[in-house]
């Protein structure tokens, strides 16, 4: 009688074994389903913004400005100093000049 007991809880608790691990199955299955479906959503969604925010702040601010010698009137004298302020301040400014043609770190 003993030995038919014993084989009772040893098949009993084999089949609580088996519904845990088909448990554990399911669950694995379920969050690693719902883990890629906000993946799909949210990854595409983050690189939009931070696309967005790199738009705004990353632009390099170019300050330019004409000079014209005094008491002269408009000539070849005439350039445009064009400096970007993202260069380093080893590197020279841009001279622009009214011919087209240029000088300088451009």
């Amino acid at each position: 009688m003993k030995d038919v007991d014993t084989n009772r809880n040893r098949s009993q608790m084999a089949e609580g074994i088996a519904e845990a691990r088909t448990g554990l199955f399911r669950a694995t299955l379920l969050f690693g389903s719902i883990a890629a479906a906000l993946s799909l959503i949210i990854v595409p969604a983050a690189d939009r913004h931070s696309r967005e925010i790199a738009e705004q702040r990353a632009t390099d601010d170019i300050v330019t400005g004409s000079i014209t010698p005094s008491g002269a009137k408009p000539g070849p004298e005439r350039y445009t100093v064009r400096r970007s302020v993202l260069k380093q301040e080893s590197s020279g400014p841009c001279l622009l000049f009214p011919d087209g043609s240029q000088k300088g770190a451009c």
